[in-house]
């Protein structure tokens, strides 16, 4: 690498709850000899020189950013882009012919909606099970948009088993962990809201989704969600800058060391 000093991206009011994960990717860099600086978005944009940036922001801007610079970015700007876009997902899973639920924009009048209620009302950007909602009915749906920007939201159709998914995690192009997750008192299944989670084996069909949204995207390490509809394996969601804990929690796998090995190589390479 061309410098001894890198960047790690983090929005400040994410910091303190993934410090333990900044932490530690601070200290394995160091180990490698670099020196890996906490960075919020706004203070990136001030940078012009660094052998590699970690971009936990979700703000895809700050990877484009540094691509323009020629410095490689993790993750590159198009998985932070469609990661962090549920709409841009579902639009994503269409074009690559893979199992979604129905999903349409939060304008959509009721009389062009196919499916039937219960709905899942989510905010286009929400991550960790934020701004994600069940509606029983559609003037709920218009109730929990009211005064916001109904284009900023998206409608889908309610999977038959809510409150139970799978995740796989996905580092350099190969699935690294699968865990499933449930929800004994929610139809949101996310460890951070209080779900439980065990190590699982994947599917074959799953894991041939989830590699073909990799190699679609060229992502270096993200994870993929998928529901249970009707005996089916769904994609639901791509999780850009996805979390560790529940690795640690159920593993003797070290993500970071990992992740941090996979970037040291692939930024020694050419460009």
């Amino acid at each position: 690498m061309k410098d001894n000093r890198a960047l790690l991206v983090y929005f400040e009011a994410d910091i303190e709850k993934n410090r333990w994960f900044i932490d530690r990717l601070t200290d394995i860099a160091a180990g490698r000899g670099i020196r890996l600086d906490l960075v919020t978005p706004w203070q990136a944009f001030d940078e012009t020189e660094a052998a590699f940036v970690i971009n936990r922001s979700r703000d895809e801007e700050v990877s484009r950013y540094f691509e323009g610079l020629g410095i490689k970015s993790f993750n590159n700007s198009e998985t932070v882009r469609i990661g962090n876009d549920k709409l841009e997902e579902y639009y994503l899973f269409q074009e690559l012919g893979l199992p979604a639920m129905e999903t349409v924009t939060g304008d959509t009048p009721r009389e062009d909606i196919l499916f039937s209620a219960p709905y899942i009302v989510k905010h286009r950007r929400g991550h960790g099970g934020n701004r994600v909602f069940k509606a029983e009915k559609y003037e709920e749906v218009r109730e929990i948009i009211r005064g916001l920007n109904p284009s900023e939201w998206i409608i889908q159709k309610m999977c038959d088993t809510p409150g139970k998914d799978m995740r796989l995690y996905i580092l350099g192009g190969k699935v690294v962990a699968s865990v499933i997750r449930t929800s004994k008192k929610d139809f949101r299944s996310n460890f951070s809201l209080g779900g439980e989670a065990v190590l699982a084996d994947p599917p074959e069909e799953v894991v041939k989704m989830a590699l073909k949204l990799s190699d679609y995207l060229l992502s270096d390490y993200f994870a993929v969600d998928v529901i249970r509809d009707h005996g089916m394996w769904i994609v639901n969601e791509i999780e850009d800058a996805a979390g560790a804990r529940m690795l640690y929690s159920l593993t003797d796998l070290d993500i970071a060391e990992m992740y941090m090995s996979h970037i040291i190589e692939k930024s020694s390479q050419k460009q």
